[in-house]
């Protein structure tokens, strides 16, 4: 896994990036949401977890030693980003990855296979 401090450098190299208006179309624009998003240990803890299956606000909680508050601001800013889609039943919140993320984690995962091979 990537070391947080990169992550956050690289997270504010694209940022500057995108206020210079250097990535220009609207899926470049969508990409860099998405890079951006993960650009936090936090974040990409929930999306391994997510990975494996759906799960609710409270198992996330359980697992990381994190505040709700907080998991609540990651939860948000995964799905702005269009990682997560949020689905209500009853009084819980349920979270899954959305497709397009799936597929990206999943190539992701068959290229590091291939890295570790070598």
């Amino acid at each position: 896994m990537l070391d947080k401090n990169y992550a956050v450098r690289y997270h504010r190299i694209l940022m500057r990036e995108r206020k210079q208006s250097m990535i220009a179309g609207e899926k470049q624009r969508e990409w860099l949401d998405i890079f951006s998003a993960l650009a936090s240990e936090a974040r990409l803890k929930i999306v391994t977890m997510l990975s494996e299956r759906e799960m609710g606000c409270q198992e996330i909680l359980d697992q990381l030693d994190l505040s709700q508050p907080a998991i609540s601001y990651h939860l948000g800013k995964l799905e702005r980003a269009g990682i997560l889609i949020k689905e209500r039943t009853g009084a819980r919140n349920c979270y899954r990855l959305s497709s397009r993320v799936s597929g990206l984690l999943e190539m992701l995962n068959k290229e590091e296979a291939k890295w570790n091979t070598q």
